[in-house]
């Protein structure tokens, strides 16, 4: 993977740790095994959150000179990128999801069967209607709960990316004019307080999909990108506030849920800190520095969106295929975790470098042909 001007292979080891994260959680969750933290699937996708928040501030800020922030090419570059980073493999594994939507359907009511306590509604993996299919086309079912978790995908989380996406640019510009702690502090607040000002709103959705419920985890990472590119503490002190507001919206997050939210970015900054000198907190953060930056890491980094959108369609199967023809369920649940784990992993993984060499990668050079394309349309039409 090529990498850009001040890329950290952390970043990359990161994401790879996320996307894993979840995948684990999730087969924990679907075999019954409860594991501390692990088992809580949405604690990695936080971790995505604040890798979004942190890398689009560290690449917008430092593309500032040739992409001036004010100007309407810049945004919509923006859009572009972020959009053929996302869309294109999206949509293929949307197509699959409701292609398979009945049989994943059965399968998880097999698993539901099993273990009760993991029941779900498994009507949404086999809605077929045009407006599901619309509000998905255009990403907007995050912002609507009786669409935003209704896929065999875990998607609730792409839309809310995409919101962000389609907030950021502004973001910036108000940064600009108010500064950077001012804006992103008042908007924490926003978002708090919207919480008790329209508490029927926060709780309608069956996962946080809708921007305001998860913005102050955005800003967290908006704020460490600045504490690691200034060296300056107070942002990371920021930062920090995110798990307070995680606490004061009470939205599905209990205490040991936000003091890990709060150890992700502590963790996340020290690895990604640049230290000067040889000191203990140096040390320390050194080992998961060199493990986040190994070759197995990064490449878990490379494939981990293909390997969030995919897992699930795999896994449910193998699950309930091995309810019913091997009895998992008359083995403990640490064995049963690890018998899952283990024949789950290289078959999702392997389909994952597939999809990301094959479709992942030719979407985003698509996209960046598509930006360059109109870059010189623009030069072009702007000559006398």
């Amino acid at each position: 993977m090529a990498m850009t001007k001040n890329w950290s292979p952390e970043l990359e080891g990161l994401r790879g740790a996320a996307s894993l994260w979840v995948f684990l959680g999730h087969i924990a969750l679907l075999v019954n095994c409860k594991i501390p933290i692990i088992a809580v699937p949405k604690l990695g996708v936080d971790l995505f959150i604040l890798l979004s928040g942190y890398l689009m501030a560290k690449n917008y800020i430092e593309r500032q000179e040739k992409e001036p922030w004010n100007r309407w090419q810049t945004i919509r570059t923006f859009w572009l990128r972020r959009y053929f980073r996302i869309a294109p493999l999206y949509y293929v594994m949307l197509i699959v999801a409701l292609l398979v939507g009945h049989y994943l359907g059965d399968m998880r009511q097999i698993i539901a069967e099993a273990f009760p306590s993991t029941a779900t509604a498994t009507l949404r993996y086999s809605d077929h209607s045009f407006l599901n299919l619309l509000t998905h086309v255009f990403f907007v079912f995050g912002d609507l709960p009786k669409y935003a978790y209704n896929t065999a995908l875990p998607d609730w989380s792409i839309a809310l990316e995409m919101q962000f996406y389609l907030l950021f640019p502004f973001i910036m510009l108000l940064t600009r004019r108010w500064g950077f702690a001012r804006t992103l502090l008042a908007m924490m607040l926003v978002a708090l307080l919207g919480r008790y000002l329209l508490p029927g709103l926060y709780t309608a959705f069956p996962m946080p999909s809708m921007i305001l419920i998860k913005l102050h985890v955005f800003i967290a990472g908006m704020l460490m990108a600045e504490a690691v590119r200034q060296r300056r503490i107070m942002f990371l002190g920021l930062a920090l506030l995110a798990p307070v507001v995680s606490a004061l919206m009470n939205i599905r997050m209990d205490a040991p849920q936000v003091i890990v939210e709060a150890l992700l970015i502590l963790g996340m900054t020290g690895v990604l800190w640049r230290w000067q000198r040889p000191s203990l907190l140096s040390r320390l953060f050194s080992i998961p520095r060199a493990w986040l930056s190994s070759r197995i890491l990064t490449w878990l980094g490379d494939v981990s969106y293909s390997v969030y959108l995919l897992h699930l369609l795999l896994v449910i199967p193998i699950v309930a295929l091995l309810l019913q023809h091997f009895h998992l369920a008359t083995y403990t649940s640490g064995t049963r975790y690890l018998i899952t784990v283990g024949l789950c992993f290289p078959v999702v993984y392997l389909l994952s470098t597939g999809l990301h060499r094959y479709i992942e990668l030719r979407g985003i050079a698509f996209g960046k042909r598509v930006v360059q394309n109109s870059s010189v349309k623009k030069k072009v039409l702007a000559q006398p």
